[in-house]
């Protein structure tokens, strides 16, 4: 007698199961996956909830948008939203090319529009505001080798892309052949990516109290004025989190404009809590460094923008519990301006860049007294339990790390190159794990090699295993994938 396979039918399955499964799929994003939400209300409530997690939008969509309904609201909790910029003009590669467009006036009205609409929501504890503006012709001259993917970013694990492989193809006319460049881009080109945004919102219009983080990645090439920061802090006066991922300026023109980023932070709201900045170079992924005159090189060189900050915005920092600042500050000049008797009473972890962070021999003093200051420092700050030093360079990468995990408290060094460990520096960092009731009183010491090739930043945060956010996840995905394209 044959037996029929027996299936349990989907109702028989626990609840528990039934949700995974949902999730799962829902994860999983195939085509149509959100229209199963019409199937029955079990299905809507599990896949609309996800669907409606993060949105995407477009000046296009705010009329829909304004339309959501109070109980859909609460289901947001990420909104990304891209304002389109016009297309480039037949004539700006031309010899006789027109005049940059200023792209201020579409981009105030887009988030004018938008801060309308979210200001009649109601606080629900969680809402992120993801901002971007950018043309569809900004990759498609000079700039091919640019990425503009948000999401998606999870599974695809080092993200690392096969280099050489010509995917890019060739566009004599701006410099490519074969997916790699040959010339470096024009300077009009790059004036046109990086040229400032100047928001001028209306004092008048009313505030958005519901978003609570504030982000602003790299792709957004285009630097936000430091006078628009100050109009958008009055408008999103409920913000907690701030991950901001500026571009270094890329002459020496500019170069004073970076160090007003860092100004420009101190009208930070009182109720942020996070900060996480991450400035990011063109130089990286640019294979024809411009060279300078002698004198031009020596005054940008005199005029590091990290080698000064403000100490009023480093005074912020006593308000914060997490603070992350990447390559527009180094450390060396964050630690000068911190007074003695500061004390840090809810910063529990600390992210900092430092130039003396070298391979080179010369450099081991001063790295142990940069170490040695980080721990006297560290010693004022009785939450801490991350406190990290790093820095990249063409094929080398390096962090210092403090950690207390589980009770126990470790410091490791971890990078291409080997650095040992003073007995003054361990001895600073046990005074500041012996400030904490830990399961372990003797502090841990750990060596980490890494052995894999380090052709840009993202490789290096990747490989460093840093335990505190440098950078959006989403942004380490695009600097590899265009670090890879064009080499240091």
């Amino acid at each position: 007698m044959r037996l029929r396979s027996w299936r349990p039918p989907w109702d028989y399955l626990p609840a528990e199961i039934r949700i995974m499964i949902l999730e799962k799929l829902a994860s999983q994003k195939y085509p149509g996956w959100a229209s199963l939400a019409s199937v029955c209300r079990e299905w809507q409530c599990v896949l609309e909830k996800l669907n409606f997690h993060k949105i995407s939008l477009q000046v296009s969509c705010l009329d829909d948008f304004a339309l959501l309904s109070p109980q859909t609201r609460k289901l947001v909790h990420h909104i990304y939203f891209r304002v389109e910029l016009p297309r480039y003009s037949y004539r700006c590669c031309c010899k006789h090319r027109s005049r940059l467009t200023d792209v201020s006036p579409i981009v105030t009205d887009a988030i004018s529009k938008l801060f309308s609409i979210l200001s009649s929501w109601e606080p629900a504890g969680n809402l992120a505001l993801e901002l971007n503006a950018y043309s569809p012709s900004d990759c498609e001259h000079w700039f091919k080798n640019i990425h503009l993917s948000s999401d998606n970013v999870d599974h695809e694990g080092d993200a690392t892309p096969t280099a050489g492989t010509g995917t890019l193809g060739s566009d004599p006319q701006h410099g490519w052949f074969d997916g790699q460049p040959f010339q470096p881009p024009q300077r009009h080109a790059i004036q046109r990516l990086f040229k400032p945004i100047n928001l001028k919102l209306r004092v008048s219009s009313p505030k958005v109290e519901a978003v609570t983080r504030l982000i602003i990645r790299r792709q957004l090439r285009r630097c936000i004025d430091v006078k628009s920061f100050a109009c958008m802090f009055r408008k999103l006066n409920h913000l907690e989190q701030i991950s901001y991922e500026p571009w270094k300026p890329w002459d020496g023109w500019r170069i004073s404009e970076n160090q007003a980023y860092a100004f420009g932070m101190r009208c930070l709201p009182d109720t942020v809590n996070t900060l996480v900045i991450f400035e990011d170079s063109y130089r990286f992924y640019n294979r024809f460094p411009p060279r300078w005159p002698s004198w031009l090189q020596s005054f940008l060189q005199s005029t590091d923008p990290g080698e000064e900050i403000d100490a009023g915005f480093v005074s912020k920092s006593l308000q914060l519990q997490h603070l992350s600042i990447s390559f527009m500050v180094n450390a060396e000049a964050f630690f000068q301006k911190c007074q003695s008797d500061w004390t840090w009473p809810r910063l529990q972890s600390l992210a900092l860049t430092s130039k003396l962070l070298r391979h080179e021999a010369e450099h081991r003093d001063p790295i142990t007294n940069l170490l040695l200051r980080a721990g006297v420092l560290a010693q004022q700050m009785p939450m801490i339990h991350t406190f990290v030093l790093w820095n990249c360079e063409k094929a080398h990468a390096c962090a210092f790390i403090y950690r207390v995990e589980r009770g126990t408290a470790s410091i490791t060094w971890r990078g291409t190159w080997k650095l040992k460990l003073r007995s003054r520096v361990v001895k600073a960092w046990q005074v500041v794990a012996s400030k904490r009731r830990m399961h372990r009183s003797e502090l841990q010491v750990k060596q980490d090699d890494i052995k894999a090739a380090i052709n840009c930043p993202g490789d290096a945060i990747y490989h460093l295993k840093l335990p505190c956010q440098v950078i959006e996840p989403a942004s380490l995905w695009q600097i590899r994938r265009e670090g890879h394209t064009i080499w240091w």
